[in-house]
């Protein structure tokens, strides 16, 4: 089912309006210590509240930056209400764990140059290729809804993994891998929720997990995802005042899910038919409302070879007798 044309402008009205937010939107407060007045800006990230210094109050410099705070400050309200109205006319939206963790990592700022990918990436598609994605698709199991699924090509961030992560539930803590000198790479909370982190791989001895000293943490690397995430799109998640994230374009998410629906174990089958699944649905979707990003997708991915990009894209479309 297509999305109405004015709930897409809705939609794309949110995003532009969280790009053009500049400041973290935040309330303003003044605290005075030893008479001289201050200002600070208190804004809520996942679950926890976070306190920032601005200045001397009566100083020009920080009364600029509090007005522009109190700007994006209006911007967001604005936010949450096309948030609600979205919500009610039926676009996906994620839980409200998957909402904490992508709130952290975005004020963190790790989609600068993270991309969201996986499961979390898949709901935030129908606003964009304009048409409600079958629920189906969404998952094969509940886990999947319990997952967000980061693809990190640098090392940045101002905070540690699991700090930022500890803003959306205190109870994260780093999964120990094989190596037990090494970062972890994947990080899950008391109740369940996994965070995992991939980067594409660069070289044949890449270290497994790839460190992020920064981040004090690891990313598994991975064949094809140089290539998912390259000219990434930017998406708002329906969470709060609208969640700033980057996704893959929806046509190589679609074709990259062809490839690795080949490449899955025989283990398993549950995450091999999702990948079909949503494949098929973006492709269904995109052959009608953006057939030529769709087919420029398929020309780049099998111009990389016949053996792991064209062939095993090939047995997935007879598969779905596309």
């Amino acid at each position: 089912m297509l999305i109405s044309p004015a709930l897409q402008t809705l939609y794309a009205d949110l995003v532009q309006q969280v790009l053009d937010r500049g400041e973290k939107p935040a309330s303003v407060y003044t605290q005075k210590k030893g008479g001289v007045a201050f200002l600070y800006a208190r804004r809520t990230v996942g679950a926890v509240r976070l306190d920032r210094y601005l200045g001397l109050s009566d100083d020009p410099a920080t009364q600029s930056l509090a007005e522009a705070i109190r700007r994006a400050q209006d911007l967001a309200r604005q936010g949450r209400k096309t948030v609600s109205l979205l919500k009610r006319a039926g676009i996906p939206a994620p839980t409200i764990s998957l909402g904490r963790v992508l709130d952290a990592m975005s004020d963190a700022g790790l989609f600068s140059t993270g991309v969201l990918v996986g499961t979390a990436a898949y709901q935030c598609y129908s606003p964009i290729v304009g048409a409600a994605l079958p629920a189906a698709s969404l998952m094969t199991q509940d886990a999947d809804f319990a997952t967000a699924t980061l693809a990190i090509a640098a090392d940045d961030g101002e905070a540690t993994m699991l700090d930022v992560l500890q803003r959306a539930d205190a109870s994260f803590r780093g999964v120990p891998g094989l190596k037990s000198l090494a970062p972890p790479s994947s990080f899950r909370s008391a109740d369940g929720f996994r965070v995992d982190m991939l980067t594409p791989v660069f070289r044949r001895n890449d270290p497994d997990p790839m460190p992020l000293p920064k981040l004090k943490a690891g990313a598994t690397p991975l064949q094809y995802l140089s290539w998912l995430i390259a000219d990434p799109v930017p998406a708002v998640v329906l969470a709060a005042s609208g969640i700033l994230v980057r996704v893959p374009t929806p046509a190589r998410f679609a074709v990259h899910k062809l490839i690795v629906a080949q490449r899955r174990r025989s283990g398993e089958r549950l995450k091999r038919q999702k990948d079909l699944l949503q494949a098929k649905a973006l492709m269904t979707v995109l052959a009608e409302t953006d057939p030529e990003q769709l087919a420029t997708a398929l020309r780049s991915a099998r111009a990389h070879g016949k053996d792991g990009w064209s062939e095993p894209i090939r047995k997935s479309l007879v598969e779905l007798a596309i």
